[in-house]
């Protein structure tokens, strides 16, 4: 029985497959037929070609050099706020709302009706990013981060404004789904075919926005655009920067590995950036030279840390180990598959930040302490209060957790 269960599964798997190559097809002829231009030079494909299971990614078949158009998206292809829901509570735009009603009327559409974006969004995992997980899932997951005291904080936040602000039913699970897909796979308010289809990398980064919807540029007309930044060579993989983009602006200072995981569902690969406000302390990891051959992790602190700040991620690391310790000898219950090892994924990642940054031999000063709430600020080109999505938590002197 085991052995024709797991046939049964790996032909599951194959078959799961084979449908998401024939989606891709359909979608990326729809696209060209519907007049986007999508260059030649590419193809989607597995991350590792012999490996089934591992994500897809946007790769070079030729080489391209920089400037060169990788994909224009015309606007009447992008799924986007109708221009009827912008008076919804008059926070449609500030919560996804017109975008999210826009998704769920685009999968409630028959087969034959759908469009070929429509069902490839259809085929996406549900519930792969931890703010649509099971309770269970999450209740593991905040334990873990010591109720959120670790981050990313807030990880139910998108369904409450969903539920506040555009009249959202958590108990309609399509609907549930379609809000997911919106804060998962969206650029703002936009959900874009093909340009959804690539991948992150901070380190690798070598695709850009060539206009700027947000400061007035006419995408309407242009056409959603993306070109390289610099030459590309056959079998490279093409990057975007989900939070260094040329229009993330307001993502620059604090929105690091935690707040992807939380966004997105996956844990970044080097560099990443780390804030832990209850600690004050922030900063970057990346490969020596940013050369993974190297083989040796860099501290980078953009704010000189304390003596008070590291005892109190001491304290955490602490804490956390002896989580990892207890749930690795014990049953976690009915957690998901998926959501566990998504879990224990983001476990390694934050164990080994805390611990980059307690080795690091760094020189502390007290200095963080005397400094306003947006001591997290680099540079000062933006204001805490200027980011509503982040919540600085100060810290209290009568804290339990004092050290």
């Amino acid at each position: 029985m085991p052995l024709i269960g797991g046939l049964l599964l790996i032909i599951a798997a194959a078959a799961a497959n084979d449908t998401q190559d024939v989606l891709i097809t359909d979608l990326m002829k729809w696209l060209r037929d519907n007049g986007s231009f999508i260059n030649d030079k590419l193809q989607i494909r597995h991350i590792n070609p012999n490996d089934p299971k591992s994500p897809r990614g946007v790769f070079a078949l030729e080489s391209l050099e920089e400037g060169e158009t990788v994909c224009n998206i015309p606007w009447d292809l992008v799924i986007k706020p109708s221009k009827d829901t912008k008076s919804q509570k008059e926070k449609s735009g500030e919560s996804d709302c017109g975008t999210i009603n826009a998704v769920i009327e685009e999968l409630g559409k028959s087969e034959s009706e759908m469009t070929p974006y429509g069902k490839y969004l259809l085929s996406q995992q549900r519930g792969y990013t931890v703010g649509f997980w099971s309770k269970e899932g999450q209740e593991l997951f905040w334990e873990m981060t010591d109720n959120e005291r670790l981050p990313p904080i807030w990880i139910e936040e998108s369904l409450e404004e969903w539920e506040d602000y555009c009249d959202g039913d958590e108990e309609i699970d399509d609907h549930v789904f379609a809000l997911m897909l919106v804060k998962a796979r969206a650029d703002y308010q936009y959900l874009v075919p093909f340009y959804d289809m690539m991948n992150h990398n901070n380190g690798k980064t070598n695709v850009i926005h060539k206009y700027d919807p947000y400061k007035g540029d006419p995408i309407h007309e242009t056409g959603y655009e993306m070109v390289t930044s610099k030459p590309i060579s056959a079998g490279e993989e093409l990057f975007l920067s989900y939070n260094h983009c040329k229009i993330c602006q307001q993502y620059y200072d604090w929105f690091g590995t935690p707040e992807m995981f939380r966004h997105f569902g996956f844990v970044e690969s080097y560099p990443q950036r780390w804030l832990f406000d209850f600690a004050r302390v922030k900063f970057d990891l990346d490969w020596k030279d940013g050369d993974e051959g190297t083989g040796e992790v860099v501290v980078n602190f953009l704010v000189p840390p304390s003596k008070k700040g590291m005892d109190l991620l001491k304290h955490e690391v602490d804490r956390l180990e002896k989580f990892g310790q207890r749930r690795e000898q014990s049953s976690n219950g009915e957690v998901p598959e998926y959501e566990l090892n998504s879990l224990w994924e983001y476990y390694d990642a934050l164990h080994g930040a805390l611990r980059y940054a307690l080795e690091s031999n760094a020189t502390l000063v007290d200095d963080v302490w005397s400094m306003g709430e947006d001591w997290w600020v680099k540079d000062g080109t933006l204001r805490a209060e200027d980011v509503d999505e982040h919540c600085v938590r100060q810290w209290k002197e009568n804290d339990k957790d004092e050290l």
